[in-house]
């Protein structure tokens, strides 16, 4: 039989988790357990004590999830921080985003500030909007780029402090890397073309490496 229940929570409120249709919060709202839905929506400011599993999940706002969080589809505008590890098959986000475990996605697309400590996807494509931190990046297609300042999300305009377009990373590694203003100790790839803005300690290519006049590298290597 299917689940009808539907867990909603408006103005400010706080609730118990469990397994429901919808899980909805409009305002400022506070789940106290897991959750796990069809289909997750914030509006506003959610507190998850524990971790969400959704078949769709949806931000606009601010939300903290104190386990990992599933979705097979996420979309955020705004910031999330999630505790534990963040899996999903498409990943779509603008804003701040600090996830403690690792982001696996089959596409990731996102414009703002990533602090992560793995990053796997198929096909990822990070705007930057201000300063990232990602130790490990793996992906098929990977293209890093910096964002102009016009381009920023409202939650990034309203941050306080001067941005620095940078991502600092350990290893990136990929079949096909395109990267601007990023520091990296290790890159690897197939066809890896550095574009403006950036600092790599060692490159390692199968195929092909293209570098812009004003990155540097320690020391390239064709394997």
């Amino acid at each position: 039989m299917e689940n009808n229940r539907k867990l909603i929570i408006t103005g400010i409120g706080k609730s118990n988790g469990g397994d429901v249709h919808l899980a909805k919060i409009e305002g400022m709202g506070k789940i106290e357990g897991d959750v796990n839905c069809t289909e997750f929506q914030v509006d506003g400011t959610g507190d998850l004590q524990g971790s969400l599993k959704a078949m769709k999940a949806a931000i606009n706002g601010i939300v903290t999830v104190h386990g990992s969080l599933h979705a097979n589809k996420f979309n955020l505008e705004g910031k999330l921080k999630v505790e534990g590890n963040m899996i999903s098959e498409n990943i779509r986000m603008n804003g701040m985003v600090t996830v403690k475990g690792n982001c696996e996605s089959e596409t990731f697309e996102a414009n703002g500030r990533m602090q992560m400590e793995m990053l796997n996807a198929g096909q990822i494509k990070l705007s930057l909007q201000g300063a990232s931190r990602i130790e490990e990046i793996g992906g098929e297609d990977i293209q890093i780029r910096e964002q102009s300042s016009k381009g920023f999300g409202k939650w990034l305009q309203s941050a306080l402090g001067p941005f620095s377009n940078k991502l600092n990373a350990g290893v990136i590694e990929g079949d096909q890397i395109y990267l601007e203003n990023t520091m990296a100790d290790m890159v690897r790839g197939g066809k890896v073309k550095i574009g403006p803005g950036c600092t790599i300690g060692n490159v390692e290519y199968k195929q092909s490496l293209d570098v812009h006049s004003s990155s540097k590298i320690i020391k390239h290597v064709q394997v």
